[in-house]
């Protein structure tokens, strides 16, 4: 039984990344991002930076010209996650008998096969646009340096990209346990996952038909990528979560006038009418109180959590015989605190006013009750 379960604990981590390739696969090719360096390599660089890590480049121009420029990419593709977790939570309840051995199993095979993974996305990365020339001549002030400066081609540069290993190794580490706690929790509460993952399976296929029908195949494939962002954006913005735009550097000028987002507005109404179905779902035939404390924990950690995970960074240095001088350190974040409190807040009231509702439906029309239970 033991050895069964291992199995089924590998099976599970093997899957999860099959379906975080397929999904990040999906994503380059609607995105048509294959062209920067290969279709494999390029996806191999999102299932990687997904786990946990950040894209690193270092360009170097051709000819021997002792100028290099250097930098970081720090963005997580919450959607190929997701799809990861799902896959690996999935095969996990399985079988309720033997969590902790499959979760044991698949937290040492995942970490393994993500390290592989980051390895793959190694290479040299050809960037398109052979005629663009120009480069970053006059941008904030700035005299012509590097080729680009003095108006070669883009062809004329070396562009390695690479994707840490030990951040992968640690992400995949700490994804594989939240999974596994979170899975653990549902059979400790006999919570009905499968059928909320259809839903949300279901939601998610709704939005990229809706993507693609609006925008065609490139925002499907952005969608595809970054919904969970997008949700996040709504429902931090609503509840009014600060969301900050940080610059520093020589370059810092070209975030000028760029504004955080406003929270509030119109997305306050999304916002709130996101979180009152989910209270209704939450609270139906149930203890309302109960629930809706239960359910604005969850919203809160997870909220929280989602603040952390979406952040952005870019990072950008030029080297120079020898010496290293850093031009450019963005990021752009929501205050993970405030998601925190605001979204379990938010989500408890939302439940306790769809408790209400939903028990004065129940007193006015006997056939909703009878539905309802």
């Amino acid at each position: 039984m033991t050895k069964r379960d291992v199995g089924h604990g590998v099976t599970a981590a093997v899957a999860a990344l099959g379906a975080m390739a397929a999904t990040a696969a999906a994503g380059v090719l609607l995105l048509d991002a294959g062209r920067f360096g290969g279709f494999g390599r390029v996806t191999a660089a999102m299932v990687a930076v997904a786990v946990g890590g950040s894209a690193e480049f270092g360009a170097v121009p051709a000819g021997g010209t002792p100028v290099a420029v250097s930098g970081s990419v720090d963005v997580m593709p919450l959607g190929v996650a997701l799809a990861g977790a799902v896959a690996l939570g999935w095969l996990l309840l399985r079988h309720r008998d033997g969590l902790l051995v499959r979760g044991a199993a698949a937290a040492v095979a995942f970490p393994a096969g993500a390290m592989a993974v980051a390895m793959a996305a190694r290479g040299e990365v050809i960037p398109p646009g052979a005629a663009a020339a120009g480069g970053i001549s006059g941008v904030c002030g700035l005299p012509a340096i590097g080729p680009l400066g003095r108006g070669r081609s883009v062809d004329a540069l070396s562009v390695g990209v690479s994707v840490p290993v030990w951040p992968v190794l640690a992400g995949a580490v700490v994804g594989v346990l939240a999974v596994v706690g979170v899975c653990r929790l549902v059979v400790r509460f006999q919570i009905a996952a499968h059928r909320a993952l259809w839903t949300v399976g279901g939601l998610v296929a709704a939005c990229l038909l809706v993507a693609w029908a609006l925008g065609g195949p490139a925002v499907a494939g952005g969608v595809l990528l970054l919904l969970p962002h997008i949700v996040f954006g709504v429902l931090s913005l609503g509840l009014g979560v600060p969301w900050t735009v940080s610059s520093e550097g020589a370059l810092a000028c070209v975030l000028d006038g760029v504004a955080p987002p406003s929270p509030g507005g119109p997305l306050t109404w999304v916002a709130a009418a996101l979180l009152l179905v989910l209270g209704a779902l939450t609270v139906r035939g149930g203890r309302p109180l109960h629930r809706a404390a239960w359910l604005g924990a969850v919203v809160g950690v997870v909220l929280g959590g989602l603040a952390l995970l979406s952040r952005v960074s870019v990072r950008l240095g030029i080297g120079a015989f020898g010496f290293s001088v850093p031009v450019l350190d963005a990021g752009v974040a929501a205050n993970p605190l405030a998601a925190l409190a605001l979204g379990g807040a938010g989500a408890a009231a939302a439940g306790l006013l769809a408790g209400g509702l939903l028990r004065l439906a129940s007193v006015s029309w006997p056939a909703w009750r009878d539905r309802a239970r």
